[in-house]
């Protein structure tokens, strides 16, 4: 088959139903309609003389001829947007483009802030718009431009995406001032433990970073609050005897008294994650740049 001869908007089709798993979601994701999906595959069997994908009650599953090929017509899509992208024609003076943004309720606290004023400053005609995003939907979300980066500190396991780690703390336990804890001399992990915690948790269940190490060595923590966003911990620590286990960065910002762990914990990550096909997009470029001197500037 000589690729004169070939529709090259075909392999975006053919790639859509592929990480869709459907022609109706295909169809949303390329702009067209369903029927224009259902010809294009039509063409596509034709053209390659298979299936390429067999309906089944659980979607459109490709078969093994378009297994064999997926792999090289992604990499040449990735090719061919980077090409088309002009990093040299992005003027943040003047653009009116959206940037959309899933962050958690502490990296916005962290450095939306800082966005914000760089954006008044050099870039006013540009608006933010942060999402919350479940780690399932995230690479959907890249690839489909719902979304143009992700702060989160698990990286989704897929060939689409690049990342860079952006921010690095460790955890300290936080108290109100006064609070029996911090007239401890010598701060031990059970006079830790022997305090009512706050767990902050925008999931039903699942255990955090802290919890799983601590299960490691046989301890628990007495949780005696837990609640979806970090926006009202700081408020609830100053005024009971609740502590919290946070990160450094946070107490810090929040003027809260902490005492140290007396066991190594592994610190937090978070990591800038976006689609490869952004890659050399100036746009893409400029506001990447902007979330990493934001994450440095979290860190000082």
């Amino acid at each position: 088959m000589k690729i004169s001869s070939f529709d090259l908007n075909l392999f975006v089709i053919l790639n859509a139903i592929y990480t869709e798993g459907s022609l109706t979601k295909a169809a949303e994701v390329v702009g067209i309609t369903q029927p224009a999906v259902s010809n294009a595959l039509s063409r596509l069997r034709e053209k390659f003389n298979d299936e390429l994908f067999i309906r089944t009650g659980s979607g459109m599953v490709p078969t093994q001829k378009t297994e064999n090929m997926i792999n090289d017509v992604q990499h040449a899509l990735t090719l061919i947007q980077q090409s088309v992208n002009e990093p040299d024609t992005f003027d943040a003076s003047s653009t009116k483009r959206n940037f959309k943004l899933s962050l958690g309720d502490v990296s916005e606290g962290r450095v939306l802030p800082f966005i914000m004023k760089e954006i008044y400053k050099d870039a006013p005609k540009i608006s933010i718009g942060s999402f919350a995003y479940s780690r399932s939907d995230q690479v959907h979300a890249l690839s489909t431009n719902n979304l143009d980066f992700v702060v989160d500190p698990v990286i989704p396991v897929s060939n689409e995406i690049n990342s860079i780690k952006v921010f690095e703390d460790d955890f300290v336990v936080m108290h109100r001032e006064g609070h029996e804890i911090s007239k401890e001399k010598d701060v031990t992990l059970d006079n830790i433990l022997d305090q009512k915690h706050l767990h902050v948790s925008g999931r039903k269940r699942g255990l955090h970073l802290i919890d799983v190490e601590l299960d490691k060595v046989g301890y628990r923590r007495k949780v005696a609050l837990r609640c979806q966003h970090f926006l009202i911990a700081p408020s609830i620590i100053q005024s009971t005897d609740l502590v919290l286990m946070g990160t450094r960065s946070f107490a810090k910002r929040n003027n809260l008294a902490f005492v140290e762990i007396p066991i190594e914990i592994p610190s937090m990550e978070y990591f800038l994650i976006w689609h490869k096909n952004d890659e050399g997009d100036g746009g893409h470029i400029w506001m990447k740049d902007l979330i990493i001197r934001a994450f440095k500037d979290a860190q000082r």
